[in-house]
């Protein structure tokens, strides 16, 4: 977390909206999070989420060895879609090659990229078609639909003002903590070391056994006579000749006198004898003596026989390098890694396979490495997988939905609608260039916001916990996207790259742009649901959201469709009075419309699709965006000493639904 104002966590925040009190369609269909009692306030943010769909609406391609024979029988359709936009806030798309600054220009003139249309158009596409929501398992990397990943977590405070707590350090704690044969508390992560082999192989190589390290601690005062004082929260691994000391980054005390020496440390220690839990603890607060020691591990330490490692498993590795939200020593990248020329220097008869050594803690379950990291008390992942959130009859990849029919399934077939860059029409304006507010990047360990949720609050560990669908933007009238002067002034000095704000110059609202969508070998069904993408079953005044910078307002586009198909003799004759022959006749979707919807109700879910509808016309609905106070960021603020968190946020404020914040 910076020191700035800016979101916390659920990154991409900074939005604004007008306020609606008009009623959406189907709202006897919406669901709704049970009340919470609360102090504090709503949750707010710049999106919601549209419902997933009780099941997979299967194309009519039923396996995809079927899938020529689709294409190839008679009655299928191909034309294209002109689209006209007009944008309704400021848009800015990146990746200009030539300026950074400016939305998309690759000719000097700005485009909207027929790949965002795509991304956008797919994404939607497989809300209205009931499509599968599927996540990417092979090497957790970036998913279809979401990431496949574990989230990672720490809790060791206590309940206090924060009852939250309560589920999440108790699942914590039984990770971590098993109790002794003294019947008190006992850390489970063990001290290690991760060895990386010259065949870049990773194995978790334990201490000798029998050591006596219970005085293989430095004190602060001491360390930073030696040493240099420690940074606020300096977290990292500094070697001295063999030894090489953990700091953990709550090694500091905030007032130099307040820290111990040896001996003043162990008289401390001797008046918490004893003592119950809540007075130990209350009498560490009241003395400010709180963290006073270092531990260290040394290198002669290491057990060098090859039968006594721990293999670190592929995803348990992959695992940890997907953590985002680590803020302290990344193994893997640290200074505190050795390589093999200086272990070679500390080592004798280092083994040949050895390329790098790093001190760590470990958890072993079953015989397994379950998890790692640097200190103690290090983050651990969720037993369960993201896709442990999503019923398993969405993440089927044995199901041909609309969206692998039509937009394309890998390895198997071409997608058979493409789309062109949308090309101005007219002049167009530019905003003039300003730092915007950060973009942070969507964070689901804030399961509060990301996951359906019941009284207590459902974590990623709950029983039968549940996603809460697909992550869309609100629109919103006006917005305040410039950067505050605390956020710029946290990149002065900073490289381009490291900057928190970025310098943007947007496209002003009242831009027009033309495009095409070309389609080819449609079935009237898939026809359809390609236009309900339009249509929206019958929506009135829908808005979409393309672009960078959704939630600072930007990106917010009408488009008026007009549907052309090929007619039955559009190749019998080239040329006609005109000249050349138009080969597209003007036509009607509305039976194509028809023929989705009665595609639907042979499939059993007319009811679930017009839930989930109805949900996605209320947040695409520019006539009726909600108020900005339902919608703006919860902010953490820098008051120039300390980070300000909203309450609604500490409080894990649960996020309404869709029909609550509309209301």
């Amino acid at each position: 977390m910076s020191k700035g104002r800016q979101t916390i966590s659920l990154g991409e925040y900074n939005n604004r909206g007008k306020n609606t009190d008009n009623p959406r369609p189907n709202q006897n269909n919406r669901s709704t999070n049970p009340p919470r009692e609360t102090k504090t306030g709503t949750a707010a943010a710049p999106y919601n989420f549209v419902s997933l769909p009780e099941k997979i609406l299967p194309s009519e391609i039923e396996r995809v060895e079927d899938f020529g024979e689709h294409i190839s029988v008679r009655g299928k359709i191909s034309g294209e879609i002109l689209l006209e936009l007009e944008t309704l806030t400021p848009l800015f798309i990146g990746g200009n090659p030539s300026d950074g600054t400016k939305t998309f220009a690759p000719t000097g003139t700005p485009i909207i990229p027929g790949s965002s249309l795509r991304g956008m158009f797919k994404n939607i596409f497989k809300i209205v078609t009931c499509g599968a929501f599927r996540g990417r398992t092979d090497s957790q990397r970036k998913g279809e639909d979401f990431n496949d990943e574990h989230i990672y977590f720490r809790c060791l405070m206590k309940i206090n003002a924060l009852p939250w707590t309560r589920d999440l350090n108790a699942l914590y704690k039984n990770r971590m903590e098993s109790l002794g044969r003294d019947g008190k508390p006992h850390k489970n992560a063990r001290p290690g070391f991760l060895i990386r082999t010259v065949d870049n192989k990773f194995f978790i190589a334990p201490l000798l056994p029998n050591l006596e390290r219970k005085n293989d601690f430095i004190m602060i005062k001491d360390f930073q006579k030696n040493f240099g004082p420690i940074q606020f929260k300096d977290s990292r691994i500094y070697w001295d000749g063999k030894i090489a000391y953990c700091l953990t980054g709550n090694q500091w005390a905030k007032k130099t006198e307040k820290l111990l020496s040896r001996e003043e440390y162990e008289k401390f220690k001797d008046s918490l004898k004893g003592l119950p839990e809540a007075e130990r603890t209350k009498k560490i607060h009241s003395t400010n003596h709180g963290k006073q020691i270092i531990r260290y591990t040394k290198i002669d330490y290491v057990d060098w026989s090859r039968e006594h490692w721990l293999e670190l498993p592929d995803d348990v590795r992959t695992s940890y390098e997907h953590d985002r939200n680590r803020r302290g020593v990344n193994l893997f990248q640290c200074s505190g890694i050795l390589s093999r020329a200086q272990l070679k220097e500390l080592v004798e008869n280092l083994p040949a396979e050895v390329k790098t050594l790093v001190p760590c803690h470990f958890l072993e379950e079953g015989g397994k490495v379950t998890a790692f990291g640097h200190g103690q008390c290090f983050r651990i992942p969720y037993r369960n997988p993201t896709s442990g959130a999503v019923t398993g009859a969405l993440n089927d990849t044995g199901v041909v939905d609309f969206a692998d029919a039509v937009f394309g399934r890998e390895k198997f077939w071409a997608s058979r609608v493409y789309f062109e860059n949308a090309v101005p029409v007219g002049e167009l304006r530019t905003l003039e260039k300003s730092a915007a507010h950060p973009l942070m990047q969507p964070n689901p360990t804030s399961y509060q916001l990301y996951l359906a949720q019941n009284p207590p609050l459902n974590h990623w560990d709950s029983p039968k916990v549940k996603i809460r669908g697909y992550k869309m933007y609100w629109h919103c009238g006006f917005a305040d996207w410039h950067a505050t002067d605390a956020e710029k002034n946290l990149d002065v000095g900073k490289a381009p790259e490291k900057r928190m704000t970025k310098d943007l110059t947007p496209l002003a609202k009242g831009a027009k742009f033309r495009a095409k969508i070309r389609f080819k070998n449609l079935s009237a069904v898939e026809l359809g649901a390609l236009m309900m993408v339009f249509d929206l079953n019958g929506a009135e005044n829908p808005a979409y959201k393309i672009g960078q910078g959704k939630p600072l307002g930007f990106g917010s586009v009408k488009i008026t469709p007009q549907l052309f198909v090929e007619s039955d003799d559009a190749y019998a004759e080239i040329f006609d009075a005109a000249g050349w022959k138009n080969p597209y006749r003007a036509e009607d979707a509305a039976e194509y419309l028809d023929a989705f919807k009665k595609y639907l109700a042979e499939k059993n879910l007319t009811s679930s699709w017009q839930k989930v509808m109805g949900e996605l016309n209320a947040i695409l609905d520019w006539a009726k965006k909600p108020a900005a106070k339902k919608i703006e960021p919860m902010r953490s603020v820098y008051d120039g000493r300390t980070m300000q968190v909203d309450e609604r946020f500490r409080q894990r404020e649960v996020l309404p639904t869709i029909f609550e914040v509309v209301k």
